[in-house]
């Protein structure tokens, strides 16, 4: 398969036949040692990969539509603000000259605030006991059991009104707390936030920006519009007051967004805003498409980069 892969995204006509605008690539956490996700050593073999192939832009350098034969140009972006991207992910791309924009959800830069998944991830890998329970349900955490019951949980959490409220307080007021079972330095590499010093520190570096991705990374199409409006304006609020600057662009939390909350977005100035897969307009600034890379592969990667754009055109489903 991996010979296919690379053939599918190398051959000598593929930069001819590939979409011709820019492609923007989505990360999300890069630990330094996690073995379960795109490590550090992983990712600086992406950037490397994605040097020697693509050719990297800034937010603002993107030309509409390149020349055939010209390389394709690749925007990086990282969703959540883990504080892994400010410590591990910003220091190889300095060290390559790599233009980023971090997209940062503000709940986590408090100490010992964790997002809502990041719980669950943290649960379902470090949780040392046989179980717990919850609201007269016991979840069991043996091997084989682990995963179904932290998927059990999480859809739990996601049906409790109203949405995000209820589902931080009760991670906070009754399930098992992060640091009765996940080490300080675990915490620190794979599931804590960037602090506001941090935030600080990449707004200032001219290679990257800053954008919203809420306070709480709820469902926004979950919260009452209220609540909505109110994730994504404290979030901005939070942004510019920690940076110094104007934060005018939105990544969606999982890409779940409305026709409603992309007026919330224009009202609220922002110029830019991605998703994943565009929902409603697919010309529009406000839902600006993404390739999610989660696979160690660069030829996974660099297939992806190629045609993940056309691919999902054509209807074949594509992170």
């Amino acid at each position: 398969m991996r010979p296919l892969l690379r053939l599918g995204w190398s051959f000598p006509l593929a930069r001819a036949l590939a979409p011709r605008r820019p492609l923007t690539v989505l990360y999300h956490g890069v630990p330094a040692d996690d073995p379960s996700s795109l490590s550090g050593r992983v990712f600086e073999q992406h950037v490397l990969f994605l040097r020697r192939h693509f050719h990297f832009v800034g937010v603002d350098e993107a030309a509409p539509k390149r020349q055939p034969l010209h390389e394709q140009q690749i925007l990086l972006t990282f969703d959540d603000g883990y504080r892994n991207n400010a410590e591990v992910a910003a220091p190889i791309l300095r060290k390559y000259g790599i233009p980023a924009v971090f997209f940062v959800s503000s709940r986590h830069a408090a100490p010992g605030k964790f997002l809502w998944f990041s719980y669950l991830k943290a649960l379902e890998r470090f949780f040392p006991w046989a179980g717990f329970s919850f609201r007269n349900t016991v979840f069991d955490m043996s091997p084989e059991k682990r995963r179904q019951s932290v998927q059990s949980l999480s859809q739990t959490l996601l049906n409790l009104l109203p949405h995000p409220a209820a589902m931080y307080k009760a991670i906070e007021d009754e399930l098992p707390p992060v640091d009765e079972f996940v080490s300080a330095r675990d915490v620190n590499d794979s599931y804590a936030g960037m602090t506001a010093e941090q935030v600080a520190e990449l707004a200032a570096d001219p290679l990257f920006s800053i954008g919203a991705h809420t306070v709480d990374h709820p469902f926004l199409t979950r919260c009452e519009p209220a609540e909505a409006a109110q994730q994504i304006e404290r979030n901005r609020l939070w942004l510019e007051a920690t940076s110094g600057q104007r934060c005018d662009s939105i990544a969606y939390p999982a890409g779940d967004y409305s026709a409603a909350l992309l007026d919330v977005c224009r009202h609220a100035g922002f110029s830019r805003g991605y998703a994943v897969a565009s929902r409603i307009d697919p010309t529009s600034d406000l839902e600006r498409p993404r390739i999610g890379i989660y696979d160690h592969s660069t030829d996974v990667l660099g297939f992806k980069v190629r045609w993940g754009l056309s691919m999902r055109k054509a209807g074949i489903p594509v992170g």
